[in-house]
């Protein structure tokens, strides 16, 4: 079974080990790694940013499952070049990043919650055709709906693990190592019982 994930920050695994966003020793202890999946995930990539490295993967290697750990709406894929380029060549700003910018032309979040709901909607239907298992969730944003299957009905890793362990959320934070733990374990038993019932519906 040949499993991908892909996300942000919070699926890459940053401040497992440092706070360092291009540091790839933080993916070493990420979930990705705990269920020998192949971890694309690069930090602050928007929701397109994320799509495009899955389909772009997809297309070139033999998959069987995809897990993607969706990010904010409003981050903004662009055509800036620079250090945090992903292997895509792909710049997202961030509405915290790079304010005038974004604020001058893209400060809509009607728009950026529907543009994010088409690529994730999008992908997921692909996927489906393309014979691969999606399992989406929200990494820390539950605000907008998708109408496509969800973990935890679209609430978010973030505060799902919070509420499960009577925990207070730290927006400045990403997710601990007992969290990625948590959620291992959850998509491992989560695939031990639907992978074979998804497959047998796609065969």
């Amino acid at each position: 079974m040949k499993i991908y994930a892909n996300g942000c920050s919070f699926v890459m695994g940053q401040e497992l080990v440092d706070n360092d966003p291009l540091n790839m020793n933080n993916k070493k202890t990420a979930w990705p790694s705990q269920i020998n999946a192949y971890n694309d995930a690069w930090s602050a990539s928007s929701n397109h940013a994320i799509a495009n490295r899955t389909m772009n993967y997809c297309r070139n290697n033999s998959v069987d499952i995809v897990i993607i750990g969706w990010s904010s709406p409003s981050r903004v894929l662009t055509f800036t070049q620079n250090e945090r380029n992903d292997r895509l060549g792909q710049h997202t700003i961030k509405p915290t990043t790079a304010t005038d910018v974004w604020e001058e032309y893209f400060a809509s979040d009607t728009m950026h919650e529907e543009w994010s709901q088409n690529v994730i909607e999008s992908l997921y239907y692909w996927l489906e055709a393309n014979k691969i298992m999606p399992i989406f969730f929200q990494s820390f944003i539950r605000d907008y709906k998708c109408n496509v299957p969800m973990l935890w009905e679209g609430d978010s890793w973030q505060s799902v693990y919070a509420r499960e362990h009577d925990l207070k959320i730290d927006y400045t934070k990403h997710p601990n190592q007992s969290s990625h733990d948590w959620l291992a374990n959850y998509l491992k038993q989560y695939i031990d019982y639907w992978y074979d019932i998804h497959k047998s519906k796609t065969s």
